[in-house]
């Protein structure tokens, strides 16, 4: 083992950090990484070394870029941790204020999305492409509900697009229309081209008896996206695709100028997830390289599942390609137990021949953990009958049979199975209800961790936009957004859009009238203690003088209520010392949560709230990033499109051809269409290859599958492919490993 900032690291993992000290800011370090390897451990490791053997260099200097907010807030609880830990084992008084000095300047470093990387550019630069810097995020989906809707009424009429709207030719309702637009519009947007660009294409077609469905369609896209860009000019704002599309416009645009104004502030970049990006968030990284000490990035092209987000799997190994190099190998996995990796590495090896990405091998570490229990690493259950929630039953089974055993985890003496071991993954969350109910019928208690809808409740929203009035009074387009809401229910006499023809701005109004008292009152009274208050204290502050809390009693909606505490407590705990955090620090993670729609449970108004022991229900794409001691895949005999349409909508770049489409009826699909669509399939197979290596990847004992209908394997290129027979067409291989290592049960 080879030390780097007091952690001990392998050797792949020391090359990493040894090539972020030597290679200097003309070539990137892009480290390939598979599960369990130890992406955070090495990069924070290099971040301490650096700090810990250059004067000149403070945790504040680095910028640190995580795919979610949530790991964002792990990776500054692990350096948190690591500077206490440094702090307190220091020999002598001067190197523990160095240390001391580091815990205090980690508020300042950046550790966040590349969303919020964004937003603090755009705000800095963004007057270059006439961005005010007082721009708000546009996070209410009623912007862009309304261009749709301001889209809708006038294509029914337009003579180029009323007939999409015969009920003869697509038998679609007014809501099903207002869906399907915007999952249109955002697919061209998470394939990174404009609406403009793929209008213009497909106005552009070669005519054909369908091509007027596709003209229409880009047509009323095209009004919608116009509409949108209105909406967001009247509130000086910009959405989630502004956000990194005029950041990299900018960049690009002016490099020298924000690269120098970012260099003065920063010199290390470093990225985690870089395979959850997509080529926009490349560009941005490229640019910017030239002016940081050295940017690394790290990633796993393996766990690329977001392809529908438009990130791109090959994106680590283009920006290693760019600059004449391969991607650096981390691959020894301290995740699985030595039996379940050669399970594994059975499976993924087999599944290689399929699938080009998978041939990049982990590899076992010598001090991987060889468990003394029973436990088999990997088991298939094959269910031969058919009778109703057989699945469910055999799953069932299966919790009681594992809570049965005893098991060995890593340094840690033989204990019995508990539920919490246990974490059952589903490709859908439709799968779930089923089996909830079920196993609470069997008396096994259930935690689901599929990521709830928190930051998008109404009240979450609500209580965002009069945090946001306050800290940035007396801008009128944040008094406006929150007026008429429960936390200042009163309509004010002008609006935002009637100012130009009124001589009363709502500030203005908002300080003089008698009927508005209390709540400009409140308001800068929390303004006033916002140096002194802590964020819960203000938020607390918040709910009083508005009285939203009431509100929402009188409404029933003890939902709401118990959300806006849960709020409150979420400012409170998340740093351990909540003193550190500053409203405006919160603020901003606060914008983000909503932004990136992170995934967080509403209150639980129920009896049995916070529950720990109990088995876990996730999706495999909530569990990306976790790891369980036991995980069960039920129903690994789905048929991997079965649960999907055929496309109704592509947006095709080859060739800039633009719009294709599959309506009912057979409407709107050009000569081209089985092209567009043997490529889809062949991609969507290999995501789901992806989807299943990551829910295998998330065990660290023992998997177990459980599947049906036909005990043999079908073809890869059969419509009735799915994840049991990337499991059967293995068989051979894996009944070749020790008994208790694997276990096929197909009778």
């Amino acid at each position: 083992m080879t030390v780097y900032g007091g952690i001990e690291l392998s050797q792949e993992q020391a090359n990493i950090v040894e090539h972020i000290l030597k290679a200097g800011s003309t070539v990137p370090t892009v480290a390939s990484a598979g599960a369990g390897s130890g992406k955070t451990r090495t990069l924070v490791a290099a971040v301490l070394h650096l700090i810990q053997t250059d004067p000149s260099v403070f945790i504040d200097d680095f910028i640190l870029i995580t795919f979610t907010n949530k790991a964002a807030d792990e990776m500054r609880t692990r350096l948190e941790e690591e500077l206490d830990e440094r702090i307190n084992q220091s020999g002598d008084e001067a190197e523990a204020s160095m240390w001391f000095e580091q815990k205090e300047r980690l508020a300042s470093a950046f550790i966040g999305t590349i969303h919020r990387f964004c937003s603090m550019i755009l705000r800095q630069h963004g007057y270059e492409e006439l961005v005010p810097h007082e721009t708000e995020v546009l996070i209410a989906k009623r912007h862009f509900e309304q261009a749709v809707q301001e889209a809708l009424s006038s294509g029914v009429t337009d003579p180029q697009t009323k007939i999409l709207f015969n009920e003869m030719n697509i038998p679609w309702a007014p809501f099903q229309w207002s869906n399907k637009l915007k999952s249109f519009y955002e697919n061209v947007r998470n394939n990174g081209r404009t609406i403009e660009q793929v209008y213009k294409r497909t106005l552009n077609q070669p005519t054909d008896p369908e091509s007027k469905y596709r003209k229409a369609i880009a047509i009323l896209l095209n009004k919608i996206d116009q509409n949108f860009s209105r909406i967001k000019q009247e509130h000086a704002g910009q959405d989630s695709h502004d956000l990194l599309h005029k950041c990299a416009q900018i960049v690009e645009k002016y490099p020298d100028r924000i690269g120098k104004t970012i260099q003065r502030r920063y010199k290390f970049l470093f990225v985690d997830e870089f395979q959850d990006t997509d080529r926009t968030q490349k560009r941005i990284i490229k640019t910017l390289l030239p002016y940081m000490k050295h940017v690394l990035v790290v990633g796993d092209r393996k766990q690329s599942i977001y392809g529908w987000r438009g990130a791109v799997d090959s994106v680590l190994t283009e920006l290693a390609n760019e600059y004449g190099m391969e991607p650096m190998p981390l691959l020894a996995s301290r995740r699985p137990t030595r039996k379940l990796f050669e399970a594994q590495d059975a499976l993924f090896t087999g599944m290689s021949r399929r699938y080009e990405f998978l041939k990049e091998k982990l590899s076992v570490p010598s001090d991987a953990h060889d468990p003394n229990d029973d436990i088999t690493a990997m088991e298939y259950h094959h269910v031969t009958n058919r009778e109703p929630d057989v699945y469910v039953r055999k799953t069932i089974e299966k919790v009681q049979d594992y809570l049965g055993h005893q098991i060995h985890c890593p340094n840690k003496a033989i204990r019995p199975v508990e539920n919490k071991d246990i974490c059952i993954l589903f490709r859908t969350n439709s799968q779930m209800a089923q089996y909830e109910q079920m196993f609470k019928e069997a008396g096994i208690h259930v935690v689901t961790d599929i990521g709830g809808r928190f930051f998008q409740k109404p009240e979450i929203l609500n209580c965002y936009y009069m945090l946001h009035a306050i800290l940035s009074f007396p801008n009128d387009m944040t008094i406006d957004q929150v007026t008429g809401t429960p936390f200042f229910p009163v309509t004010p006499p002008v609006t935002i859009h009637r100012i130009k023809h009124s001589g009363t701005q709502l500030s203005t109004w908002l300080k003089r009238d008698p009927s508005v008292k209390r709540w400009y009152e409140g308001m800068m009274e929390v303004r006033k203690n916002i140096k002194v208050d802590l964020v819960p204290q203000l938020l607390t502050k918040i709910f009083e003088f508005t009285g939203v809390r009431e509100w929402y009693t009188q409404q029933g909606d003890i939902q709401a209520v118990a959300n806006l505490e849960k709020l409150v407590a979420w400012s409170r705990s998340m740093f351990d010392n909540s003193e550190a955090l500053t409203m405006q620090s919160f603020f901003q993670r606060f914008q983000n949560a909503i932004l990136t729609e992170e995934k967080m449970e509403e209150a639980n108004l129920g009896q049995d709230a916070g529950r720990p022991n109990a088995v876990v229900f996730s999706t495999v794409h909530s569990s990306k990033g976790l790891e369980y001691p036991i995980i069960i895949i039920p129903e690994i005999q789905r048929q991997l499109l079965s649960d999907y349409q055929v496309p109704e909508f592509f947006d095709i770049a080859e060739n800039e051809w633009g719009i294709d489409l599959n309506l009912p009826n057979n409407h709107g699909s050009s000569p081209n269409f089985p092209i567009w669509m043997d490529k889809y399939r062949k991609d969507f197979i290999k995501e789901e290859a992806r989807v299943f290596y990551v829910a295998v990847t998330r065990a660290q004992h023992a998997v177990c599958f459980i599947g049906g209908n036909h005990p043999w394997a079908a073809r890869i290129d059969s419509d009735k492919w799915s994840w049991k027979d990337e499991v059967l067409s293995e068989v051979s291989a894996l009944e070749a490993l020790a008994k208790d290592i694997v276990k096929i049960h197909l009778s």
